[in-house]
This record gives structure tokens, C-alpha cells and sequence, in this order.
């Protein structure tokens, strides 16, 4: 089949054996030039389709990259920043089917923060948060200066701050499912979360995309089911990954659950005073 032009070794098929370099003629065309430019900027050769035909499947992703089978497939963190920017773009992007609460910021699953919105602070109300500063807490007076002087910019940059809080979350969610399941290492729980985490991106950014059908009934429907559809994925990739049968699986996502819940708390102080001093 001739030697590579990278490092001279012979070649006994479409890619050398060597160096990895792909048997590629001298002179390049036009096609093998753009095709290149494409799978550079977005990663694209042929394991995007792959990997996103499997992510339905529960655990399946997961399986095949602890038992070594990971060339046909993105790297989870790839997978992971590729399916939360696009849930990120998509929920900044989607229209608001009805008037949130004052100051209103939606995260993923429905999740909420109530912020101050700033075109419904008067004088008089940034007067009193303002002479909060005098007795509150030190921890919480950059977050009162922020909501006085503005509060939108605030909320924008809670959007911002929000995906990189989540993604540092992820090891401590993968510590938490160890913790579960002692006879699983730490890099096992954590591909497991970043697999976990992408199919939720996944699926929450389709009932953000479907506001933008600007139907309540189709929204709220479809935010009930894959509220549903994520739970029973959950649990079956679980099972499927650390085995078990169905009782224990469900008391031990039970109990992760409520400890991720309560290691959140600090998680959303931190994007609020990020925030606040940003």
C-alpha cells in the first residue's frame, strides 16, 4: 500500500500503524482540504452520530468506555460541553410562555432563582437595599450592592457563571455515587455523571425548544414527560452500569439524590456571590 509521508513507515492500512497519520495523497484536494477544516471545528468523524445514537440507551455509553471499546465515540467531556452549550443557547434563546416570577432565573429542569428584577426596583427599593447593607452579613453585602445598582446585569451574569458551577459539580456527584457503590472506583462514577448529566442537557433542552412553539399546553405536557423519561433513565443506566436489582437501585438513587441535593446549597451561594463580584 506504498509508506506513509509522515514518518516513512509502511503502510498496512487506511491509517499508519506509527505515527496514526491517515494515508493521505501528496497533493490534497479541495474536498480532503474542507473535510479536514470541518472535523477540526467541530469534531466531526463519524463518532458524533455514533455517540448520539447510543446516549438514548441507558448506561450504554458508559459500558462501552469502561470496557475499553471508546474510538467510535466522543470523549465524555466533549459530549458533556457540546449537549449543556447547546441547552444553554437553546433556554437563553426560548421565549417565555408566561410572565416569571419578578427577577425570575430558570436553570436546567425547571430549576429556579428568584432575583430582584431591576425594572420593577423604584428608588424606594434600592434606597432599602441599600441600608440592608449597614446589618447584613459581609458574605452577602457584594449581592445587595449587585441587585441595587443592577440587578439585570445580574442576572446575566448568574447565566453565565451557572454552566461552569454546574460542570465543577460534576466530580462531587460522581464522589457521591462512589460513595454508593463501593465497589466501583471514582473514574468509574464519573463517567458515569458526565454521561448522565449529557443525556439531562439533552433532553431539558428539547422543552426549552419547544417554547418556542408558543403552545403552554405542549410545554408543560413535555416537561412532565421527560421529567419522567430522565428518572427511569437514571435508574436503568445505573443498574446498568453498577448492576443490582430494581429495589436497591431505586433506594440508592433515592438516597444520592437527597445527598447531591443538600451539596448543591453551597453550589448556588457560590453562583450568587460570583455574581455579585464579577
Amino acid at each position: 500500500m506504498g509508506r506513509c509521508l509522515n514518518c516513512g513507515a509502511e503502510l498496512t492500512g487506511p491509517f499508519c500503524a506509527a505515527c496514526g497519520q491517515r494515508a493521505v495523497p501528496a497533493n490534497p484536494s479541495v474536498s480532503e482540504i474542507a473535510g479536514d477544516a470541518w472535523e477540526e471545528l467541530s469534531g466531526y468523524d463519524g463518532r458524533i452520530l455514533a455517540t448520539f445514537r447510543a446516549l438514548p440507551h441507558p448506561g450504554r455509553l458508559t459500558t462501552n468506555y469502561i470496557e475499553g471499546r471508546r474510538a467510535r465515540y466522543l470523549p465524555p467531556v466533549r459530549l458533556y460541553l457540546i449537549v449543556s452549550f447547546l441547552y444553554f443557547v437553546i433556554s437563553a434563546a426560548a421565549p417565555q410562555q408566561a410572565a416569571p416570577s419578578p427577577g425570575e432565573v430558570r436553570g436546567p429542569g425547571g430549576m429556579r432563582i428568584g432575583i430582584t428584577n431591576a425594572a420593577q426596583m423604584t428608588d424606594a427599593d434600592r434606597a432599602d437595599v441599600l441600608k440592608d447593607l449597614e446589618t447584613a452579613p459581609w458574605f452577602l453585602r457584594p449581592l445587595l450592592r449587585s441587585l441595587a445598582e443592577d440587578a439585570a446585569g445580574f442576572r446575566a451574569r448568574i447565566f453565565t457563571i451557572m454552566p461552569r458551577v454546574f460542570f465543577a459539580m460534576l466530580p462531587v456527584f460522581a464522589a457521591i455515587v462512589a460513595l454508593f457503590y463501593r465497589g466501583r472506583r471514582l473514574p468509574v462514577s464519573l463517567v458515569f455523571a458526565v454521561h448522565l448529566h449529557a443525556f439531562a442537557y439533552l433532553i431539558f433542552a428539547v422543552t426549552e425548544a419547544a417554547k418556542f412553539a408558543q403552545v403552554p399546553a405542549l410545554t408543560i405536557g413535555l416537561d412532565l414527560i421527560v421529567v419522567v423519561t430522565f428518572l427511569v433513565y437514571a435508574l436503568a443506566s445505573a443498574r446498568a452500569v453498577f448492576g443490582g436489582g430494581w429495589p436497591i437501585t431505586v433506594v440508592k438513587a433515592a438516597g444520592i439524590g437527597v445527598v447531591y441535593l443538600l451539596a448543591s446549597v453551597p453550589a448556588f451561594f457560590i453562583i450568587l456571590l460570583w455574581a455579585s463580584l464579577t
